[in-house]
């Protein structure tokens, strides 16, 4: 399927275009996403088309939505099987519940993707391999495969990171790598899986995105580069091959779920009311001892009153 014809077929669910084209790039590359990547994809203002747009996913049974650290901020799952099918992509590995420290690295990898709208990305990982083996003549065996062995049976998965793959101008490839605490041990078998196709091409970018916080630690994943792919960078005659660190406008450390995403939390976004789960109250401040200043005797009293905040309440 080409982008238009992804976009159409999501179109059918009763979305508008632009709609159809911000959930086809949250499916493809990530799964989760922010009311405020809705905003900047469309152009808008974050208020009540935005705001209205999530309502109208989670009430439909398109998305599900998680607190996070943030008392206010909310994740949103798109696990929608028909969507997912509508797209070609019905076993897609975002459709699943993912584990909280993997919904950071994904919600950078969106951002890096709605960050560069002229660059054309590879969806699937057939559209990454028929690219690869057919435009750039870059032999199958070169492809990124993870080979997994159980008894006498083998299985290869194309890409098996289902991390960007994207078109720059002049033909560049542009591969794309969130660089947090949690995706630090992946990074050098990523790069392996990569290193007969980043041999075999010309040109390309490796783009490391990081949150805003997190800068301190790009002296470590340089120490990788070094490490797996550093003779590809120094042989003469490929000076296009260079690695990018691309600092990201926005955090993320704060946006953890307090909840697994298996328990599923399904909203009425105009009642806060919550289905399948208990409310999340905040900690009661402790209780302390004062005199009684007539009776000499003590009595304990609340230090105050604290109401419990529905996160489900409002969007923020």
């Amino acid at each position: 399927m080409t982008a238009n014809e992804r976009i159409q077929a999501v179109e059918r669910f009763g979305v508008t275009k632009r709609q159809a084209g911000f959930l086809v790039a949250v499916m493809s590359h990530s799964g989760v996403c922010l009311p405020r990547q809705y905003a900047t994809f469309a152009g808008l203002a974050y208020g009540h088309k935005v705001n209205r747009f999530f309502e109208r996913l989670v009430a439909r049974g398109f998305a599900s939505a998680y607190p996070s650290l943030h008392n206010r901020a909310l994740v949103y799952h798109v696990q929608r099987r028909g969507l997912y099918e509508a797209i070609g992509e019905p076993h897609s590995r975002f459709r699943r519940p993912a584990p909280a420290t993997a919904i950071a690295p994904r919600l950078m990898v969106l951002d890096s993707v709605i960050g560069a709208p002229e660059v054309r990305w590879l969806q699937t990982a057939l559209e990454k391999a028929g690219h690869f083996t057919e435009s750039v003549r870059v032999p199958v065996g070169s492809l990124a495969i993870r080979v997994s062995r159980k008894e006498d049976d083998s299985s290869r998965g194309l890409f098996p990171d289902a991390l960007p793959v994207g078109i720059e101008a002049g033909e560049r490839i542009l591969f794309v790598f969130p660089a947090t605490p949690a995706s630090l041990l992946e990074f050098g078998p990523f790069l392996r899986r990569h290193r007969a196709l980043l041999a075999a091409l010309p040109a390309w970018t490796l783009r490391l995105v990081v949150a805003s916080d997190d800068r301190s630690v790009e002296a470590i994943w340089q120490g990788v580069v070094r490490r797996e792919i550093g003779s590809l960078l120094d042989c003469s005659g490929h000076a296009e091959r260079r690695v990018d660190w691309h600092v990201l406008a926005h955090r993320y450390g704060h946006l953890s779920p307090l909840v697994g995403q298996s328990r599923r939390v399904r909203l009425d976004l105009h009642q806060g009311a919550r289905e399948g789960e208990q409310r999340l109250a905040r900690p009661q401040p402790p209780r302390r001892c004062r005199h009684n200043r007539r009776g000499g005797d003590r009595e304990r009293t609340s230090v105050g009153t604290v109401k419990t905040a529905n996160p489900w309440s409002r969007l923020g």
